[in-house]
């Protein structure tokens, strides 16, 4: 079994296959992280620009690795995806490949679509496969999304990226460089991160009774759930109300939902949050109907 690698693609081809070549290249060095081949799929996250050859890359350097010399010249006016797929085929062999549009600038449709590329390869209960993100491209929206998933759900162990100190070299597909000021690839461990619940409920309990001084807020609360029984109101604001985002105050300690918590309680009650998060637990088929939407393209 390999690894399938998520990652962000802008206008800088290299972003994606310099990080790619230096885990092939380097491979003995990481041989207790994995098992099998380091690369055996890639998933590409991007614009529907540069999946539709809308972008152009200005100049590509198909160089020697760890060194700016060309090894032959790369075709010119390919787009960053085409530059990506040309790269795979040559270092890894046929194979499969694939790409998700998606709009770079919206936080949860960037989730959404990388939420359901990783139930679809890695589905809680069953084995799946091991998947490590590349956040080096794309943008930083996008990235939080892989980040936040990987957190979410733990089923992203890794993250990594690979650091260019000028931006002329960006130019360049494969590694360039041993000096690590000016090339570097570098790892991003990744906790699971426990989902605390009651932070979902809060959100709900507002949301069914509007306006509400946190005290009798408490109290519904602790009526509904055992995981508030023996809570004191200084607790409950110090550790909920006073941290969580998207509730509104006024006068005398009364609490409400604003735009934005509504917004956090739709992500928090989404099916695909809950699957991340083990609050839910789904048949393989009705986690497949999660995923199914996905558009999922051949590279």
């Amino acid at each position: 079994m390999g690894i399938i690698h998520f990652a962000g693609l802008g206008r800088s081809p290299g972003a994606v296959t310099s990080g790619l070549c230096y885990l092939k290249m380097e491979k003995d060095r990481f041989k207790d992280e994995f098992k099998g081949e380091v690369v055996e799929k890639v998933v590409i996250f991007t614009t529907p620009e540069v999946a539709r050859g809308v972008e152009r890359v200005d100049e590509v350097v198909d160089n020697e690795y760890m060194e700016r010399r060309e090894r032959r010249p790369w075709r010119e006016g390919l787009s960053p995806l085409e530059v990506v797929r040309d790269f795979l085929r040559e270092e890894f062999g046929e194979r499969e490949h694939f790409y998700v549009e998606v709009d770079a600038n919206d936080f949860y449709k960037c989730f959404e679509a990388v939420a359901k590329a990783l139930l679809k390869f890695h589905s809680p209960g069953d084995v799946g496969k091991h998947v490590w993100a590349n956040i080096t491209g794309g943008t930083n929206v996008l990235n939080a999304a892989l980040a936040q998933v990987a957190h979410l759900s733990g089923f992203i162990p890794l993250l990594y990226y690979t650091f260019a100190a000028r931006r002329e070299d960006l130019k360049y597909l494969r590694p360039f460089s041993r000096r690590k000021e000016e090339f570097d690839f570098r790892w991003a461990w990744v906790p699971k991160t426990r989902f605390d619940e009651r932070a979902l409920y809060v959100y709900e309990e507002l949301d069914r009774c509007g306006r509400v001084k946190d005290s009798d807020l408490l109290d519904r609360l602790k009526s509904r759930y055992v995981e508030f029984e023996g809570m004191d109101l200084q607790t409950f604001r110090r550790d909920f109300l006073n941290v969580m985002p998207g509730i509104g105050r006024e006068g005398d300690h009364v609490n409400y939902l604003t735009e934005g918590g509504r917004e956090m309680l739709k992500m928090l009650s989404s099916p695909l949050v809950k699957v991340l998060t083990r609050l839910e637990s789904y048949p393989q088929g009705e986690l497949e109907k999660l995923h199914g939407d996905l558009k999922l393209e051949e590279l």
